[in-house]
């Protein structure tokens, strides 16, 4: 007869794959870090004042480790710097800043990616309209009325209008326009007998310069639209003998490390600073980032240096060097800590998942093999008529090794069912099956059977029949035979 099958091998299976996948899905979420911001950062050039922005980014990447940012640089060539732009948008950055080359030029590129739905921060120089999500950077205006009361300062001690050579940056750019502005607003344009392009860098600076001493040897002030500039002018200064034989007060705008250095050794009298300030610009992109309020137009102040700020804050600038050193050296031993404990957690993971995933595999072999012993037991053994002998349920090989075996003390149900080639269990299943009785129970019927045919046809006392059916104890045979008839064993 088939037994019952009451267990659904197929649900199980299912619930099996349902249990590896939470599995799975807790270990992967587990693995997830934050989200990470990647910044595109396009650079008009790399002068001392951006890189020195770079910097300043960079240091302040330390305390957001969620940020990447990726630095390019348009060496002052418009064009360039559009293409890059544009490459950003394609490459969907989620945040772009923006230093532009020259206002109007740049402009087109920072609307695109305004209207592709990038935040825009534009740096140091502003571009027109209002295309753009955030400014961070100095008033050139201001600096520019700062240089012509410095100018009017010096007219003032001079008892007399001042000379004055201008070494401008780029025209188009929002910083040379406005520095200039402001210049004229305090000192108008009379003052100013020699202008020059500089282009913002040190060698185009001393060239434009030198060229310029040559037509105008009797300048009294010299000023450079930055401190690299001023720098270069003061290289020309060294090669020319000017008329008046005073040698002309050099001014720059920035206060970078240079310029306060070339103050210090008395080769420029003054600067102005303006701050790149790159860690305001990436605090500005973490709030747009993460949806937190933010100031849209943030205008850094500016002021005069001289030879005593530029002592201070050189000395200032050493103790921030030294700070950024020392936050590195931290930052590099923690990100060695992680790392080994990352490895270390992962390593942890992994076990403790092989672990889980063996456990599941256990419980899945255990429940298998519960539900087939539980279906294999499950079987409606068969009714043996009251009219029918035990015997005549029994298979011939088995009852025939019975009885021949049967004075045999040793006859169990282990020879038995190594006799009929199967397991105990299954000898079980078999005889519960056939005649609702287990194996030893049979034995034992068919001995008191036999014992009860011999104490009627021979002649034989108790104590022979019992060890003729294989009973090793005359008393425990007359117990088992008094349990099955209902009467002690008699001649």
């Amino acid at each position: 007869m088939q037994p019952k099958r009451r267990r659904n091998r197929k649900v199980d299976s299912i619930t099996m794959k349902k249990l590896y996948f939470i599995l799975l899905l807790g270990v992967l979420l587990i693995s997830c870090g934050q989200k990470e911001y990647r910044i595109g950062v396009s650079q008009c050039q790399d002068d001392a004042w951006r890189q020195k922005m770079n910097a300043e980014m960079q240091r302040e990447l330390l305390y957001h480790p969620e940020l990447k940012i990726y630095v390019r640089e348009a060496e002052c060539h418009n064009a360039l710097q559009c293409a890059q732009i544009d490459s950003f948008i394609r490459e969907g950055v989620d945040l772009l800043i923006v230093s532009p080359n020259e206002a109007e030029e740049v402009k087109p590129a920072v609307s695109r990616a305004y209207k592709a739905g990038i935040p825009v921060i534009v740096a140091d120089r502003r571009v027109t309209g209002e295309e753009w999500t955030a400014f961070v950077g100095g008033d050139n205006l201001a600096v520019g009325r700062m240089m012509g009361h410095w100018v009017q300062q010096k007219a003032k001690k001079a008892g007399r209008a001042q000379r004055i050579m201008e070494i401008t940056g780029l025209p188009g750019s929002t910083p040379a326009v406005l520095r200039h502005q402001g210049l004229i607003e305090n000192i108008g344009e009379s003052m100013i007998v020699a202008q020059g392009m500089g282009a913002w860098l040190q060698d185009d600076a001393r060239r434009v310069t030198d060229s310029l001493l040559a037509i105008y040897p009797d300048i009294d002030l010299i000023l450079a639209q930055n401190d690299l500039m001023a720098i270069g002018a003061t290289e020309a200064l060294a090669k020319h003998h000017l008329t008046n034989g005073k040698r002309p007060a050099v001014m720059g705008v920035d206060g970078l490390d240079s310029g306060l250095q070339a103050i210090i050794d008395g080769r420029i009298e003054v600067t102005t600073t303006y701050a790149s300030r790159g860690d305001m610009i990436i605090q500005t992109a973490v709030q747009i980032l993460k949806g937190e309020p933010f100031v849209r137009d943030t205008v850094l102040e500016t002021s005069i240096v001289d030879i005593d700020a530029a002592r201070a804050l050189w000395a200032v600038n050493e103790q921030n060097a030294h700070d950024v050193a020392t936050i590195r050296f931290l930052q590099s031993q923690m990100d060695a800590y992680w790392q080994r404990s990352r490895v270390q957690t992962i390593l942890l993971w992994v076990m403790l998942g092989m672990l889980v995933a063996c456990v599941l595999v256990l419980v899945n072999y255990l429940l298998r093999n519960i539900a087939r012993l539980t279906e294999e037991t499950e079987i409606t053994p068969v009714k043996t008529p009251k009219d029918k002998d035990v015997e005549d349920t029994l298979t011939p090989k088995m009852r025939a090794y019975i009885d021949a075996h049967l004075s045999d003390p040793d006859l169990s149900v282990e020879l038995l069912s190594e006799e009929m080639g199967m397991s105990r269990a299954q000898l079980f299943r078999k005889t519960k099956a056939l005649c609702g009785k287990a194996p030893v129970e049979i034995i034992r019927e068919q001995r008191l059977k036999k014992a009860k045919e011999l104490l009627q046809t021979t002649d034989w006392n108790i104590q022979q029949v019992a060890y003729e059916v294989g009973f090793t104890s005359p008393s425990y045979f007359t117990k088992c035979y008094k349990e099955q008839y209902g009467e002690n064993p008699k001649k």
